[in-house]
């Protein structure tokens, strides 16, 4: 894209006893058993010790009770069982979230945020200077490892995001892809029997937050049946952004179809910086059509964008 393709076709029981006590073993594994002396005054209860001895009950007594503390700290340690100091007065135990999950691929240093993979083979070559839509661009190191699904409270992380949001009374199943292909050619993620896109879907006034890398190309539409396969897409608005192109540090979007009959679909994307916005009464109809006064061209730095569809 020039952000700028003129070529969009290509595009338990309670314990009664002590008997209960016996520690369950794991399939598998032999059950660790406590030592023999250290359970047997677990299990008997101070007054049943019988009368203590003359002229040494109390410093008995004490000992006694220092040793058994002892044997149940290195019990405790042995089972790994925490100890209370370990928590502190206002300590809480908390699920982790999804998006706190480690990434499943290699990460690298990127200015644009944390978690993306490394840039892909090639990203950087320069497109013809006729020809700039013929640029590969960054799809990142797994394929789509340039773009992630974030929480609202993390997009301050990252310097190019966009947050698409449902408008209509219906849920929505968006695809978003990688304007080049898995298999490294231009334009050729929109054909999803050979390029895997991303897709998520958003209920009614559902927001979902997407995490841009650097050098990155990327296109979206509403599916027609929630579907991402061949020709899914066809016939929809298209969104289009790039961020951070890797020749000119300029980023741009923009709306687009080629179908001139096409258009089912409302969409509006806007520089949340700016409020400059873009509709579908900005997309173009044919590939004839000039497409300089339908792009938005961004110098360097951040860009946030908001997609609203419906």
């Amino acid at each position: 894209m020039s952000i700028s393709s003129l070529n969009r076709s290509s595009f338990s029981q309670p314990l009664s006893s002590p008997s209960q006590l016996q520690p369950a073993a794991v399939a598998g594994t032999q059950a660790q058993q406590p030592r023999g002396d250290l359970r047997r005054m677990l299990m008997t209860d101070s007054f049943e010790q019988g009368p203590a001895r003359a002229g040494g009950a109390s410093g008995d007594f004490n000992a006694q009770l220092a040793q058994v503390m002892g044997q149940l700290s290195q019990l405790m340690q042995a089972l790994e069982v925490p100890s209370l100091g370990d928590f502190g007065d206002e300590a809480q135990v908390a699920a982790p979230s999804a998006s706190a999950a480690a990434p499943a691929h290699p990460t690298y240093n990127s200015d644009a945020g944390p978690g993306f993979g490394p840039p892909s083979a090639g990203s950087t070559e320069p497109a013809p200077a006729n020809a700039p839509w013929l640029a590969k661009n960054n799809v990142g190191s797994p394929y789509n490892s340039n773009m992630q699904l974030i929480d609202a409270d993390q997009k301050g992380q990252f310097k190019y995001t966009n947050t698409f949001t449902n408008k209509t009374n219906q849920p929505q199943t968006l695809t978003l892809w990688n304007k080049t292909g898995e298999n490294g050619n231009p334009n050729d993620g929109q054909n999803f029997d050979k390029s895997t896109p991303k897709t998520f879907t958003l209920q009614p006034g559902q927001s979902q937050v997407v995490a841009f890398d650097s050098n990155s190309s990327v296109a979206w539409a509403v599916s027609k049946d929630g579907l991402a396969k061949p020709g899914a897409n066809s016939g929809q608005t298209w969104g289009e952004a790039t961020f951070a192109n890797s020749g000119t540090g300029w980023s741009g979007f923009d709306t687009s179809q080629i179908a001139p009959a096409g258009h089912n679909g409302k969409m509006s994307i806007t520089n949340e910086a700016t409020g400059k916005t873009v509709t579908e009464a900005n997309a173009w109809q044919t590939e004839k059509d000039d497409p300089a006064l339908h792009d938005v061209g961004v110098p360097a730095g951040p860009l946030n964008l908001r997609t609203e569809i419906g």
